[in-house]
C-alpha cells in the first residue's frame, strides 16, 4: 500500500472524529502498546535466585566486585547482606566462588603465609600466626549447620621464669546463630573443645562463647550437677533403647516380625551414695591362753610334824662316798641295788603350791565401706504386648489358610521367663514385668493406585508450569484484544470513510501511460467511428478531456508535458 495513500486515509479518518474521541483513541492505543511492551519485558526478564546470604560488609563487597568483573547481573537485598543472580548462572557462580575461597566472611587464614615478606620481625610473625589461627578457627566453626558466622579472638600464653607470673592461654568466640535458634549444649562443648585443641596450652574452661546478643553459651564450672543430670538422662534413654531392642530381637523369631511391642522404663539413682557399715559377732573366740603353777619343797615326808627337826636338812648318804681315810685304787664299783631306795629317799619332796591360768578372748568385727555412684539402676519396669498367635491350616485339597488364636497361659509364662532373663529382672529390687496378649489392629491393604491418566498428567504439568502458562496466556489475550478490539475497528472505519480510489503508484502509472502517437491514433479512430455524428465530435472530445482532467489530473499533466517536450524537439 502506498504510504502517501495510507496517510491520506488516516487524515480523513481523524477529520471525522472529535477532539475527545481522538484523545480517547490515543489513550487506548498507548495503553495497549504499554501493556504489550511491559508483558514482553516481564517475560524476557530473567528469574533471580539466592547466591550468597548472611554476609558482612567485607564479604559482600568482594562478591559484588567479582560479579561486576564477570559482567553478571545481580540484585542486592536484606541491606546488602544477600546477593541474587539469574537462575541459569547460579550453579556456575557458586562453583567459581568456591574455587576462589568466597565467601570467606572477611577472615584471613593461613594463606597469609603464601606471600613471603622480607624483613619481617619475630613479633610480626607471631601476630600473623595468631591472625591466621583465628581466621581458620572462625571458618571451621562457620561450617556448622547451626552457626551463620563466627569470630574468634585468642590471647596466647605467656611464659615466665617465675611460675606465679606465667599467663595461660585464653580465647573468646562470638557466634551469629541461624534464625536465632538456641545452640545445643553438646555443640557448645564441641566448639570449646575444638578451640582448646587448636591452641597450645589452652584449656576448654578458658574458652568463653557468646552469641551476637551477648548471651553466654558456656556454663560456669558449678553447673556440673546439671551437666551430670543431662548425662544421666542420656544414659537412661540409651539403657531403655538397648533393653527394648534386646527383647524385640529375642521375641520376633518366636511371635513374628512386627507382632510384638516392648516398652522399658528404667529408673536410675539420681544421687551418689556412700555408706560405712560395722558388724560385731557376739560369738567369743579364744585368742590366747596362759597357765602358771607354783610349788614349795620341804624336808622329810610330805605332811610331817612342824618343828625344828622338820626344818633340818636330810642326812647325807654314806654309800655315795668312801669312808674317811680310805683311798680308791680301782675303778668305781657300782652301787648295790639296795642303795636305790636310799637315793630316792634323799630326793626333795614336793610340798603345797599355787596354779593360775589366764585366757584372752576376741570379739570379731567386720567393717564395710560402700560407695555407689549416681546413675545406678534402681528399678526396672518392662511391658510386653503380644499379638494373637497365628497358625496356618491346610484343608484337604484346599489352599493354606491363616488363622489366629489367643496365646495360652503356658505360652505367656514361657515368654515371661524369657523376657525376665533377657533384661535381668530382680524381684528384690522391685522390678516389674508385665506380658499381655492383645490382638493387634491389622490395617486393611491399601488398593494399588492406578497409573495417572493423561488428563492427570497434564494437570500436574500445568501445576508445575502454571507461572509461565499464565504469562503466555496474558500476552495472548492482550495481543488478541489489541488486534480485534483496537486495530481491526480502526481499519474498518478507515475503509468505510474512504470514497476515492487508491492512487496508482508512479511505477504503475508510468507502465500504463500511452504515448502521443497512441493517443493520436485513438483519437483518429474515435473520430472515424463518429463520422456520422460529426456535429457532436467537439463536445464529446471536450467532455472526455474534462473527465480525464478531473479523474486523472496527474496523467493529463504528463500528457501535456509530453506534448510540450515533443514540440520543443
Amino acid at each position: 500500500m502506498n504510504p502517501e495513500h495510507l496517510v491520506a486515509h488516516f487524515k480523513k479518518l481523524f477529520s471525522t472524529l472529535s477532539g475527545k474521541q481522538l484523545v480517547g483513541l490515543g489513550a487506548i492505543f498507548l495503553a495497549v502498546v504499554g501493556i504489550v511492551v511491559a508483558s514482553a519485558y516481564w517475560i524476557s526478564t530473567p528469574q533471580y535466585t539466592l547466591l550468597v546470604a548472611d554476609m558482612d560488609a567485607e564479604t559482600a563487597s568482594a562478591v559484588v566486585t567479582k560479579l561486576k568483573d564477570a559482567k553478571v547481573d545481580y540484585h542486592l537485598g536484606d541491606g546488602g547482606r544477600t546477593v541474587s543472580v539469574p537462575v541459569e548462572r547460579a550453579d556456575e557462580l557458586r562453583l567459581q566462588f568456591a574455587s576462589g575461597g568466597l565467601p570467606s566472611a572477611g577472615r584471613i587464614g593461613f594463606e597469609i603465609f603464601d606471600r613471603t615478606a622480607f624483613g619481617t620481625t619475630e613479633f610480626l610473625e607471631h601476630v600473623n600466626y595468631r591472625r591466621a589461627l583465628e581466621g581458620e578457627l572462625a571458618r571451621t566453626i562457620s561450617t556448622l549447620s547451626e552457626v551463620a558466622s563466627a569470630r574468634v579472638h585468642i590471647a596466647m600464653a605467656k611464659d615466665s621464669l617465675f611460675i606465679n607470673q606465667s599467663e595461660a592461654a585464653k580465647a573468646s568466640v562470638v557466634l551469629r546463630l541461624k534464625n536465632n535458634r538456641p545452640l545445643p549444649p553438646g555443640t557448645v562443648h564441641g566448639i570449646a573443645g575444638l578451640v582448646a585443641g587448636s591452641v597450645e596450652s589452652l584449656r576448654p574452661e578458658s574458652v568463653v562463647i557468646l552469641d551476637t546478643y551477648g548471651r553466654p553459651l558456656t556454663k560456669p564450672a558449678d553447673d556440673g550437677e546439671a551437666e551430670a543430670s543431662g548425662l544421666q538422662l542420656d544414659h537412661q534413654q540409651q539403657l531403655e533403647r538397648d533393653l527394648t531392642n534386646r527383647v524385640v530381637a529375642l521375641l520376633e523369631p518366636v511371635v513374628g516380625v512386627g507382632r510384638v511391642r516392648v516398652n522399658v522404663a528404667a529408673y536410675l539413682k539420681p544421687d551418689q551414695v556412700e555408706e560405712t557399715e560395722e558388724l560385731w559377732d557376739p560369738t567369743s573366740v579364744v585368742r590366747s591362753r596362759q597357765t602358771s603353777a607354783e610349788t614349795s619343797a620341804v624336808a622329810g615326808a610330805t605332811g610331817g610334824v612342824a618343828g625344828a627337826r622338820a626344818n633340818q636338812p636330810a642326812p647325807l648318804s654314806t654309800s655315795a662316798a668312801p669312808a674317811a681315810g680310805s683311798t680308791a685304787t680301782g675303778p668305781a664299783t657300782p652301787a648295790a641295788p639296795a642303795s636305790a631306795p636310799a637315793a630316792a629317799a634323799v630326793s626333795l619332796p614336793t610340798g603345797p603350791g599355787r596354779t593360775s591360768e589366764t585366757t584372752n578372748y576376741e570379739v570379731s568385727r567386720t567393717t564395710r565401706h560402700t560407695v555407689s555412684p549416681r546413675g545406678q539402676l534402681a528399678r526396672l519396669s518392662v511391658a510386653v504386648i503380644l499379638d494373637d498367635e497365628r497358625t496356618t491350616t491346610t484343608p484337604a485339597g484346599g489352599t493354606p489358610q491363616a488363622t489366629t488364636k489367643a496365646w495360652d497361659q503356658a505360652g505367656i509364662q514361657r515368654i515371661h521367663g524369657l523376657v525376665a532373663a533377657a533384661v535381668g529382672l530382680n524381684a528384690e529390687r522391685g522390678d516389674q514385668l508385665t506380658v499381655e496378649n492383645i490382638a493387634f489392629d491389622v490395617p486393611q491393604d491399601a488398593p494399588i493406585a492406578a497409573p495417572p491418566s493423561m488428563g492427570q498428567q497434564m494437570t500436574d504439568a500445568l501445576k508445575q508450569q502454571w507461572p509461565m502458562a499464565l504469562r503466555g496466556l496474558a500476552i495472548l489475550m492482550i495481543a488478541v484484544f489489541a488486534l480485534f478490539g483496537v486495530l481491526r475497528p480502526l481499519a474498518r472505519r478507515a475503509a468505510a470513510l474512504t470514497t476515492t480510489p487508491a492512487l496508482p503508484s508512479p511505477a504503475a502509472a508510468a507502465a500504463r501511460l500511452p504515448t502521443v502517437q497512441e493517443m493520436e491514433g485513438q483519437i483518429d479512430a474515435e473520430l472515424d467511428a463518429a463520422a456520422a455524428a460529426h456535429s457532436r465530435r467537439l463536445p464529446v472530445l471536450t467532455q472526455r478531456v474534462a473527465k480525464l482532467a478531473n479523474e486523472e489530473p496527474e496523467q493529463l499533466a504528463r500528457i501535456v508535458r509530453g506534448w510540450i517536450s515533443e514540440g520543443r524537439k
